[in-house]
């Protein structure tokens, strides 16, 4: 049976009150997710092909109710292939800051999110947001009611009931030039919506799959910022104030058992805060501060036992730049990072995955832009023109950038797959020639060792002129490798003058070491034995870059078999020893990563790298870097030698390689397909072909060869509900997307169509994701009903101002062809 994971890396765009609608969609993705763990976790393929999602779950528990119809969905596609659907990134701002911490939660801990809804109707209102010493009385500002009626009359504010006419008023007419919404009632809002999750049935509760993790990125934007210097040419360096500011949350669950998670109740102060500095919108909100919570944690008599954790992992730059971040002002993050694309492509790379997989880019955006624009020519006006500048357009400007670095990704991902499948047939042929010894017969680690060093010796010789630039760029990369991992030693920021003196003193260093290329053949030592040239034994010792690469090549390979279960060659391959394997290069993976880690260096490399790096260059210093540096080497020199040869010693990559050796000296050939087995061993024995092909074309960042498919929810995308599709059926887009503030009718109607564009959305991802087509005879408009009168059934009850939407939803789904 073939197996696939559908991989989601969400973005929550910001959008003020349409937070609740994106409650609502995050909500269903909750339960799609949930849904995929409760089928899969049926071991006995016969019973999951017949079960039901409340064979295990209680039908009466008010949490579940469209999970049925996405366990129905899941187990039919699994008559053509078995799709787990994995939610492992997320990255939110603003309003979607808000749902994506709620979201990160609930996943990580698999936790009920119902209590939410409540919440949100009840307390995202003007009346419960406003502060108390701002609320206006009766005679407040009452010269401004003309001006509101004549509004309203006109069109030009909402309008269209008496709760949203005075609360509008009310609103209008609360305190100017400072913030009228309370921050103290938000902090407690958003630490309720939290702890109303409450605590995992089990301690080993999750929806994050045995040996993966989830990760979470929230922007702020730090109204002060800190200062930062930053070498240029001349100047040599200058201050800059850094204002961009993301919080970090993980979930790491090891194939051990072993759990580090950051949603905790532990933690729910943090998440608290990430979800109202996220929001804090400017002039409306005040901004938020860690100071805040503490306060809101001692007037509760609660606990944050992980606070330092939380400061020590999200603060970094504030204590190097010697800034309190506890009294730190923060506000929304959308001011500056709206649609956190980057966060969430840049944590894609590399991520473990056990079987095939389809990487999704999903982004959520309740009010995308129109389909259809008017041209617009006129010359715009003063207010006009200073709000555009200042408000509109950098809260809208296309995501063009961002799908478009994805777009030349993708390119670069079928290019080297290309060159890899058209030189494959090559350098299986240069590997047999190279061994000189077939490969279809038992193999031991001392094979595997001989055979490597002769595949080495002949990559030199077949690649000929190419080989000097591709050893050239290896050592470059190794050189600030090693840099970078000094600077991490030394605990200063990357960009700062003292990084760069580092980088440039360990290429004088290398240079004057004689550890850079030569063409020419070692000389003989004085046993008469030709050794390893020293540029060649310092890529052994710090190339860690290429044993990623290698890893990862690996993990491709696998992946490649994936793809050819179904071919005539592979009759009988046992996905699950692919599986097995995989999951073994992911753990190598995992442990090549965790040796550059700087808890894995000892005291004596820290205290070294202190002393040699000891001061801070002058502004002369930096205006003659290399002088400066050949100086340091000159007092330093041995030290330095004695700092690389620690750091060689405790990153140990000959281990790493053994340990590779050994277990695929261990691939039995009873378990094994003869062909794909070769597969594994060319792949690894060829590897150094492969590199000189690609290294030169590849980002260092490009992991496995998967694309990243794009995909959006938004109400635009919602077609099948006739009448409730488009950004014009939310109410919450009106009065710069603070309408929903304003009435309850508006929150729900909004939360309601997010569940159910939501749910027809994810019906459409998932069906593509497996190759669903008309000849499967899989009903999709049935299926998409059913999703959609469930929902109903389920929020009936809690929406008391939707009577009337209800009815023309439930006249619409029965119109549904």
């Amino acid at each position: 049976m073939r197996e696939k994971e559908l991989r989601i890396a969400l973005v929550c765009f910001g959008g003020v009150s349409l937070a609740v609608y994106m409650h609502g969609v995050t909500k269903e993705i909750l339960k799609l997710v949930r849904a995929s763990a409760a089928l899969h976790g049926i071991r006995d393929r016969a019973t999951r092909a017949t079960a039901s999602f409340f064979d295990h779950a209680d039908p009466n528990d008010r949490e579940y109710d469209t999970e049925a119809v996405y366990f129905e969905l899941l187990r039919e596609i699994g008559h053509k292939v078995e799709l787990r659907v994995i939610v492992d990134i997320i990255a939110g701002a603003s309003a979607g800051g808000i749902n994506g911490t709620m979201l990160a939660r609930a996943l990580s801990h698999d936790l009920p999110i119902d209590a939410q809804r409540n919440l949100w109707l009840r307390n995202a209102d003007v009346t419960e947001l406003l502060a108390p010493e701002a609320r206006a009385s009766a005679w407040s500002k009452f010269f401004l009611l003309p001006f509101i009626w004549a509004a309203m009359h006109y069109g030009m504010l909402p309008n269209d009931s008496p709760e949203v006419r005075s609360k509008l008023s009310l609103f209008l007419r609360s305190r100017w030039f400072k913030p009228p919404l309370s921050g103290d009632f938000m902090d407690d809002l958003m630490y309720d919506a939290v702890v109303s999750m409450g605590t995992p049935r089990a301690s080993a509760s999750s929806l994050i799959p045995s040996g993966q993790s989830l990760d979470l990125f929230v922007t702020l934007t730090d109204y002060h910022g800190y200062s930062q210097l930053v070498p240029i040419h001349d100047p040599p360096v200058i201050h800059d104030v850094d204002h961009h500011h993301v919080l970090r949350f993980k979930y790491q669950r090891w194939a051990n058992g072993e759990v580090r998670s950051d949603f905790v109740m532990g933690n729910a102060p943090a998440l608290a805060f990430a979800a109202r500095a996220t929001s804090s919108f400017p002039g409306a909100f005040p901004p938020a501060r860690v100071a805040d919570i503490d306060r809101l944690v001692r007037r509760r008599r609660a606990q944050w036992p992980l606070r330092e954790n939380f400061i020590a992992n999200n603060f970094d730059g504030h204590r190097m730049a010697t800034v309190d971040p506890v009294v730190a002002s923060f506000i929304d993050g959308s001011v500056l990072n709206n649609r956190p694309f980057r966060e969430a492509i840049a944590a894609i790379h590399g991520r473990p995955a056990y079987r095939q997989v389809d990487r999704r880019l999903v982004y959520i955006d309740p009010d995308p832009t129109p389909l259809a624009t008017v041209a617009k020519q006129a010359v715009p006006g003063f207010f006009s023109m200073l709000r555009g500048a200042l408000s509109d357009i950098p809260l809208t400007q296309p995501v063009t950038d961002e799908l478009s670095w994805v777009a030349q990704f993708n390119e670069q991902v079928a290019r080297l797959k290309g060159i890899v499948e058209n030189a494959r047939p090559r350098i299986n042929d240069l590997v047999d020639r190279a061994i000189g010894e077939p490969l279809d017969q038992p193999v031991t680690v001392e094979h595997l060792q001989r055979w490597r060093e002769r595949v080495n010796a002949h990559a030199v010789t077949d690649a000929g002129f190419a080989y000097e630039s591709y050893v050239r760029l290896k050592l470059a990369s190794v050189r600030d490798f090693l840099a970078s991992l000094i600077v991490k030693l030394r605990d200063v920021p990357e960009r700062s003058p003292l990084a760069r003196v580092i980088s440039v003193v360990v290429h004088r260093w290398a240079q004057k070491r004689g550890l850079l290329y030569e063409a020419s053949p070692p000389a003989p030592n004085a046993n008469g034995k030709t050794g390893l040239p020293r540029w060649a034994e310092f890529l052994l010792v710090f190339d860690v870059e290429y044993r990623e690469r290698r890893m990862n090549f690996l993990i491709e390979g696998q992946n490649r078999l994936y793809e050819m279960l179904d071919s005539t060659v592979y009759v009988d391959l046992n996905p699950q020893v692919v599986d097995r394997l995989k999951r073994s290069f992911y753990a190598m993976l995992d442990d090549l990563r965790d040796r550059q880690g700087v808890h894995n260096f000892g005291p004596e490399s820290y205290n070294l790298a202190c002393k040699i790096f000891a001061a801070t260059p002058a502004a002369e210093d930096l205006r003659r870097i290399e002088d400066y540096a050949d100086a340091m080497i000159e007092r330093h020199g041995a030290d330095i030698d004695r700092l690389v040869d620690r750091l060689a010693h405790e990153i140990d990559l000959d281990a790493t390689t053994h340990d590779l050796d050994v277990l695929l000296a261990d691939l039995k050939i009873e378990e094994w397909h003869h062909q794909a087995r070769r597969d594994v061993l060319v792949s690894y024995l060829g590897f150094p072909f492969w590199d000189v092909l690609t290294f030169p074309l590849m980002s260092r960042e490009a992991g496995e060869f998967n694309q990243i498919l794009i995909d959006r929810i938004s109400p635009q995308d919602a077609r099948v509900l006739k009448g409730f599709a488009g950004t014009s059926s939310l109410k919450g887009t009106g009065f710069g997307h603070f309408a929903a503030f304003l009435s309850r009718a508006y929150r729900e109607n909004d939360y309601l169509l997010g569940r159910l564009h939501a749910l027809e959305r994810l019906i459409d991802i998932v069906c593509d994701s497996a190759g669903i087509e008309p000849q499967d005879k899989l009903d999709i408009m049935a299926l998409k009903k059913r999703g959609f009168l469930r929902i109903i059934a389920a929020e009936d009850r809690h929406l008391v101002q939707s009577r009337g939407l209800i009815r023309s939803l439930q006249k619409a789904i029965g119109e549904m062809r």
